[in-house]
């Protein structure tokens, strides 16, 4: 028997399927989220091209969120329909055990984490950063009301910041203005096109300096070190969601709070979310194999039922573990990691229980 032939046909079947149901997710997710927006939409002037390139960059989210669960049915499915058709029982008679069957998906499930590991990191953020900036742009733009949506930070007794953006991977603020007050009237205010963070310090750009006295005056500022108690940490923890930065951004973010003493433990949770939820995708081929092995004789909707169930109660248990790591109740990476373990440890012991 050709076993490398027979792996192609499984795998073959696998990927159809997968591609159908995340398609089929994807779909779901757009419908859900336009229906929320009705009343976005309707009160704002965007145009349909303006309104669908910001569901675009929602795709990739929406990939990212769906795939464990995906996968998860799609295996089911795949052996199902092998149950269904006795292809496993023929199999099995010509001396291909369960655990080698297993063998292509389990393979299917570690590249697939990998695969997502890494699209989440580096097309996931991007998306979600572009999405974020397009909703800023898009309806500051089309709402009657005025929404200020600056960074507004006091950074001494009588002085206040307003950064129009802030680029955090780059480490500049743009559109800068750095107010000083005495009995809450503006005395004097340095404008800047940009503040670059290099070298501990800030660095003003195409500056201009005005004082409002009796002698009112307006110079050009040369580019130079600018004093203020502000550190590019405090400005990404204003602004920027864990989702909106890859892992090694974060990783550093992270390095940077522990070298200012700041407290970081909540984002290290965040940190190791991104390597625990794609773990999810070997977890979810694991359990896809034993729920339908443990019982030849399931159908597709039983099978699909039991994943949604094997989906929910995970996705539960890594969201309570990650709201007990962000309340200090269980370390960061055990918070995260405890239902990747749990479900491992289980999918494993009911595999080694399955007659081969």
């Amino acid at each position: 028997m050709n076993i490398l032939l027979i792996d192609r046909y499984l795998i073959l079947s696998f990927i159809k399927k997968l591609l159908s149901i995340l398609f089929v997710f994807v779909i779901i997710f757009l419908v859900v989220d336009v229906i929320e927006d009705v009343d976005k939409m309707l009160d704002s002037n965007l145009t349909f091209n303006e309104y669908s390139l910001i569901y675009f960059y929602s795709i990739p989210q929406y990939i990212n969120i769906a795939f464990p669960m995906t996968i998860l049915i799609a295996t089911v499915m795949t052996f199902t329909l092998l149950q269904k058709n006795n292809e496993i029982t023929a199999l099995k008679a010509a001396g291909v055990s369960i655990y080698r069957l297993t063998i292509p998906f389990i393979l299917i499930g570690i590249l697939s984490s990998i695969g997502m590991f890494y699209f989440e990191n580096m097309v996931v953020t991007q998306s979600n950063t572009l999405k974020a900036d397009l909703e800023k742009k898009y309806y500051n733009r089309s709402s009657n009301k005025k929404i200020n949506r600056n960074i507004l930070m006091q950074v001494g007794e009588n002085q206040t910041i307003i950064i129009e953006k802030f680029d955090y991977r780059k480490k500049i603020a743009k559109n800068v203005s750095l107010q000083k007050f005495i009995d809450n009237k503006v005395i004097s205010r340095i404008d800047a096109e940009q503040l670059v963070w290099s070298n501990d310090s800030w660095i003003t750009k195409n500056a201009t300096h005005r004082t409002f006295s009796d002698n009112n005056s307006y110079i050009n500022l040369p580019d130079s070190i600018i004093n203020i108690n502000l550190n590019p940490v405090d400005l990404i923890q204003s602004i920027i969601k864990p989702e909106e930065m890859d892992y090694w951004s974060l990783n550093s973010f992270i390095n940077r709070l522990k070298k200012n003493g700041r407290e970081y433990k909540k984002w290290l949770v965040d940190l190791y979310f991104k390597t625990a939820f794609p773990f999810s995708n070997i977890l979810m081929v694991l359990f896809g194999i034993v729920l339908t092995i443990k019982k030849p004789r399931t159908n597709f909707l039983i099978g699909i039922g039991s994943s949604v169930f094997v989906i929910f109660i995970y996705y539960v248990m890594i969201k309570i573990g990650q709201t007990m790591g962000y309340n200090g109740l269980l370390s960061p990476f055990i918070s995260v990691w405890i239902a990747n373990i749990m479900f491992f440890i289980s999918g494993l012991f009911l595999l080694s229980k399955t007659k081969t």
